[in-house]
C-alpha cells in the first residue's frame, strides 16, 4: 500500500526498490528494537534519513517523498514499539518460569542430616 502511492506511475524497477524498502520494515525495526534505549532515536532518525535520501534519489519531488517517508516512519515505530512489547512479555514468562522452577527445587530438597562421625 505504501509503495502503490507513490510508485503507481513509475516503472517496475523504481517500485521494486519501494516494495524492498517496505519489506525491510521489520528488519530494521528488530536492530532498532535490540539497540540499547538511548540510542533508538537516532537509529530511528537513520532509518529516516535513509528512507528519505532513497525516495529522493529515485526523483521524487519533496512533496510525496515527506508522505511516504511519513507513513514508512510510521510503520517502523509501529514495529518498533510492538517487537519491544513481545521481548519485555518473553522476558517476563521467563522470568515466571525461572522463579517457579526455583520454587519447585527448593520445596523438592530433602535435608541431609550429618552424622557426629567425621
Amino acid at each position: 500500500m505504501i509503495a502503490w502511492e507513490l510508485s503507481h506511475d513509475i516503472g517496475f524497477g523504481k517500485e521494486k526498490l519501494l516494495k524492498a524498502a517496505v519489506a525491510g520494515i521489520p528488519r530494521v525495526a528488530q536492530a532498532i528494537a535490540e539497540t540499547p534505549p538511548e540510542q533508538r532515536p537516532k537509529a530511528l532518525e537513520a532509518a529516516e534519513r535513509s528512507y528519505r535520501q532513497t525516495v529522493q534519489e529515485l526523483g521524487y519531488e519533496e512533496g510525496p517523498v515527506q508522505s511516504w517517508v511519513s507513513a514508512v516512519m510510521l510503520r517502523l515505530q509501529t514495529e518498533v514499539k510492538a517487537q519491544e512489547s513481545t521481548k519485555q512479555k518473553m522476558l517476563e514468562a521467563l522470568q515466571e518460569e525461572l522463579l517457579q522452577a526455583a520454587t519447585e527445587v527448593d520445596s523438592n530438597v530433602i535435608p541431609i542430616e550429618r552424622s557426629e562421625e567425621q
